[in-house]
């Protein structure tokens, strides 16, 4: 499996779209009655996102985007059913603005993780590193590796804290079990840590389908800077000595996945 849609916004041309903010208590069997309402009515549910922040939170809030072209029932009618539930706290109704498109509106901060987050399309996060080369050359390079390292600086420390609350010290067991399911779970690529170790510190890490590469495959050389400096700054947490990392191997001339070789700098 190499593709999921967050499913944030729906684009789909002449369709009736609509969407469905839902709170419900997390019990077993809820979230199959309310996914039943559109269903009775030949909807198409298109998309659904669940989201309990806490154990601490009893309620779990849905996001569901649902296409009504085939039925003549409103989506008024359908939240009123939903709120009809047991278990069921409350329903919102998302409205399209324009026939065959849907977006959600109305959570305006994203949280991973309990913490803040935003999305990037590509449109975007090309315009900040293949713009940023175009205009500054070397220079902008340079901006992007440092930025990546500040940013795996980061990431380093904040996966330390996760380890610790599992009962993990070892920095190699803290990359191995959650730095590549992180790093693969936002879409950076497909992370596997071919080598670590601590005595001398020296890894290897291999990114299929680099997203930052991958606006470079015609440049017919090494791209990566801006995930080459969060290696090198994830790391020189872990080792707790400055590391610098250099790719190998590259999409971007034509090798079939992006390799990192990391050293002491």
């Amino acid at each position: 499996m190499k593709e999921f849609d967050i499913g944030r916004f729906l684009l789909l041309p002449n369709r009736k779209l609509c969407g469905f903010i839902v709170e419900a208590e997390p019990k077993p069997g809820v979230l199959s009655k309310i996914s039943a309402v559109p269903a009775a009515y030949n909807a198409v549910i298109l998309c659904v996102s669940y989201s309990m922040p806490s154990l601490k939170d009893k309620t779990i809030r849905g996001l569901g985007f649902v296409d009504l072209t085939n039925t003549n029932i409103s989506a008024e009618k359908i939240a009123e059913e939903m709120r009809n539930l047991k278990g069921v706290k409350k329903v919102e109704v998302i409205q399209s603005p324009i026939e065959g498109f849907i977006a959600d509106a109305c959570f305006h901060r994203i949280l991973m993780g309990g913490e803040r987050a935003i999305i990037l399309r590509k449109w975007g996060y090309s315009g900040l590193i293949s713009g940023v080369r175009e205009r500054f050359g070397t220079g902008g390079e340079a901006f992007l590796y440092y930025f990546g390292f500040e940013a795996g600086i980061k990431y380093g420390r904040s996966h330390m804290e996760i380890g610790l609350k599992l009962g993990l010290a070892d920095p190699i067991k803290i990359a191995q079990l959650i730095c590549v399911h992180l790093f693969n779970s936002v879409g950076f690529g497909k992370l596997k840590i071919m080598e670590i170790k601590a005595d001398p510190p020296k890894a290897i890490f291999r990114i299929y389908d680099s997203f930052e590469c991958e606006l470079g495959l015609k440049s017919g050389k090494p791209y990566s800077q801006l995930i080459r400096g969060m290696i090198a700054g994830y790391l020189s947490i872990f080792f707790n000595r400055r590391m610098k990392a250099k790719e190998v191997k590259c999409i971007a001339k034509g090798d079939p996945y992006c390799e990192f070789m990391v050293e002491p700098e």
